[in-house]
């Protein structure tokens, strides 16, 4: 099931990276991260707040197929969020900063 999400969202990824503009392709996929992130939030606290055991029968699966799915569909768009922000995540983490040359440029 993880291979049909990753490749259901590659397709995704390559039709608005040739259809859309590069600001809409992000905001496209990080609102869907965000969307991805609320429902496995929500899906992990109706777990929790039923008390839940970790041993399951037929009434808790769906909570539990639904926190599954959830949880590997924002895996699968971390990924993509990793590789569209990949420069800038590059030049936040490796890329020096020197505040002090600028002043004595000045």
């Amino acid at each position: 099931m993880e291979l049909y999400l990753f490749f259901a969202f590659l397709l995704f990824y390559l039709i608005t990276a040739f259809m859309l503009n590069e600001r809409t392709k992000q905001k496209i996929w990080i609102v869907s991260f965000i969307i991805s992130f609320a429902v496995t939030s929500a899906a992990i606290g109706f777990i929790r707040a039923g008390r839940q055991d970790v041993m399951m029968n037929a009434d808790q699966m769906n909570w539990y197929y639904i926190l599954y799915l959830f949880g590997m569909i924002s895996v699968v768009l971390g990924v993509f969020n990793l590789w569209i922000y990949r420069k800038e995540l590059w030049r936040t983490l490796f890329e020096k900063t020197d505040d002090d040359d600028d002043d004595e440029d000045d």
